[in-house]
């Protein structure tokens, strides 16, 4: 049983774009958690007598994300099941693929007819 590359490259613009908010809170997550460990080090080092007195632990934050795809915008349809599970309705979905050189080739893609998604990712201001 073999599936087409495209059933696996081809996802939903809305599953395309909490991909890529979710990469940018998990590289923040990281970020933080390195951050924790350099105070972590900091004051073992003073606790240690390695250090006079505490410096400040640098803490990184991103300060915006731009993402600039070049995709290929199809629509299809999600099945609707009604509660003995037999197909009602069809609802429409924008579906997303990327349109690289290895999808362009495998497809014999129109490049010119891409579709251009740009997402711009800022951090909601919180109290600190």
């Amino acid at each position: 049983m073999s599936q087409s590359l495209d059933s696996w490259t081809a996802r939903p613009l809305g599953e395309l774009v909490s991909g890529v908010a979710r990469a940018v809170a998990e590289g923040q997550t990281e970020l933080d958690r390195a951050s924790l460990s350099t105070r972590r080090d900091i004051q073992r080092a003073v606790e240690d007598g390695d250090l006079e007195m505490p410096i400040e632990t640098p803490w990184f934050r991103f300060a915006g994300v731009e993402a600039d795809l070049n995709v290929s915008l199809s629509m299809r349809g999600r099945p609707e099941r009604d509660a003995d599970g037999e197909i009602r309705a069809y609802r429409p979905t924008l579906v997303a693929a990327p349109t690289d050189p290895a999808f362009t080739t495998r497809t014999d893609y129109d490049v010119a007819a891409s579709s251009r998604v740009r997402l711009d990712i800022v951090p909601v201001p919180g109290t600190e």
